[in-house]
């Protein structure tokens, strides 16, 4: 053996010649590695005129006589570049960074924080605590404080694309209890757990809009614990096509707002109590009418009183059954991500066959809450938002429609006509029946708009004029139906 076997010094042999050549290599090698300290060690290229003694380890790519040596410390001792390859566990101060280096087999790596306290990179961090590649830094301590630096402070978490997680986690004993931020999709999400394993969706706000939604928690306006449903004339009371029950064929509207879904329906109403003989009702709700950016995600529950057997219901992407039985029964359903802008609801006996229930409810929430009537007037606007017809006076149609006067031949009469409230979307008129026409042509409609129409016709004669309704089949009605 003629070197050593740690930093490879070279041994005087045994009636060597010259042995102060030897001796001094030793000693030059050793000057350089021992309390190795380093000029630098972002440099590819010598330095033109090092003073003597100069070490530095040599960045990747080196040129010049550092060719081939990347990594290695190069030391400038005696006019000349000297390379030594660094073996595991070397330790080098960087002084041009105030950092204390340490060679792992294949790279530098930060040992401590040197005089700046900097520990950038490292790949684990405890304090107090022993970190692991999924908990890189992992604090045991009875607070932890982030503080600012002379102004602000921001606490930053970053995820790598839309479906990842960006949240914090709160644990009991290690296993979630609550977490908030955005899981799963750009949204944000506050949402808690009972045992860490089923999570229930407390908060969302969506991204696009700010609209901040509540998908387990029933808000109601009036503070009395009743949620309000969000379909309309779901005691179906309001009635203004006089639907006296029967065959309906698909797409088919009877009572306010609900139509025969596909396969047509046949339904009856006595009182608060629904037959449904067969087929499936629907209803299209609009979450804007209600104050939602939609129904995506949400939690919501369907409740009906006294089903006389199982039922199917619908909304959006999800069905459940709600069972028979006495009371108000119910069944509670999460919406999908895609349940977004106008979704249908549907509702039908789970088997072939007739059955009965009534006053049927969809509210937010994951809970059932009792019955609440709207005022008979509210429920009939929310009615004519979709649909009005004016004829012979009833309860829901209104007190008719006449126009009468005196006027001359060939001058048109008329008026413009404002709907009871404004409708969803511009509605198609149509005038039904043969009506009651004195002295005057068939009447015109024209400039129909979201908040009215003209109605006009011209008179045949000098002399008075009148036109009316007088029968049940005489009407005007507004559809904007969905």
């Amino acid at each position: 053996m003629d070197e050593t076997t740690n930093l490879q010094l070279p041994y005087i042999m045994a009636a060597q010649a010259q042995k102060h050549v030897t001796h001094n290599e030793a000693i030059r090698a050793l000057d350089c590695l021992v309390q190795l300290a380093v000029l630098d060690r972002d440099l590819t290229t010598p330095p033109p005129t090092p003073p003597d003694g100069v070490r530095y380890i040599v960045a990747p790519g080196g040129t010049g006589v550092w060719t081939g040596h990347s990594l290695k410390v190069a030391a400038y001792q005696d006019g000349a570049w000297e390379i030594y390859i660094p073996r595991e566990g070397w330790t080098a101060w960087v002084a041009d960074e105030d950092q204390l280096v340490a060679w792992n087999g294949s790279a530098w790596v930060n040992v401590s924080g040197g005089g700046s306290g900097s520990v950038n990179p490292t790949p684990l961090v405890g304090v107090n605590a022993t970190a692991d590649t999924g908990n890189r830094l992992a604090v045991a301590s009875p607070a932890s404080l982030f503080n600012h630096a002379g102004s602000g402070h921001q606490l930053k978490i970053n995820k790598a694309a839309a479906a990842d997680t960006a949240s914090v986690l709160f644990q009991s004993g290690f296993s979630g209890r609550a977490e908030m931020g955005l899981a799963g999709d750009d949204d944000y999400h506050v949402k808690v757990s009972a045992d860490g394993t089923v999570w229930r969706e407390a908060i969302l706000i969506d991204k696009n809009t700010g609209a901040v939604s509540f998908p387990n928690t029933t808000l109601s306006a009036g503070g009395g614990g009743v949620a309000q449903s969000v379909l309309v004339n779901g005691d179906f009371q309001i009635n203004q096509r006089a639907y006296a029950g029967g065959a309906l064929a698909a797409g088919a509207y009877g009572f306010d707002r609900w139509k025969a879904a596909t396969g047509g329906a046949n339904a009856t109403l006595s009182g608060f109590v629904l037959t449904l003989a067969s087929g499936e009702l629907e209803q299209v709700v609009e979450p804007g009418l209600w104050g939602c950016a939609s129904f995506a995600s949400l939690g919501v529950t369907v409740s009906v009183e006294a089903p006389s057997a199982d039922l199917t219901v619908t909304f959006g992407s999800q069905s459940g059954t709600i069972t028979a039985g006495s009371g108000r029964r119910s069944v509670t359903l999460t919406l999908g991500v895609g349940d977004t802008a106008n979704r249908s609801f549907k509702i039908k006996r789970a088997s072939a066959g007739s059955v009965t229930f009534g006053r049927v409810k969809l509210e937010i929430g994951a809970a059932a809450t009792g019955w609440q009537a709207r005022p008979r007037i509210v429920e009939r606007v929310l009615c004519q938002h979709y649909f009005y017809r004016w004829g012979r006076e009833n309860a829901d149609n209104g007190t008719g429609f006449r126009m009468f006067g005196y006027g001359g031949a060939g001058i048109f009469e008329g008026q413009t006509v404002r709907h009871p409230v404004t409708m969803r979307a511009t509605p198609t008129i149509t005038r039904n029946g043969t009506w009651t026409q004195i002295n005057c042509g068939a009447p015109v409609i024209a400039d129909v708009s979201t908040h009215s129409f003209t109605f006009y016709f011209q008179v045949t004669a000098l002399g008075s004029f009148d036109i009316t309704t007088d029968s049940d089949d005489d009407f005007i009605q507004a559809d904007a139906e969905l």
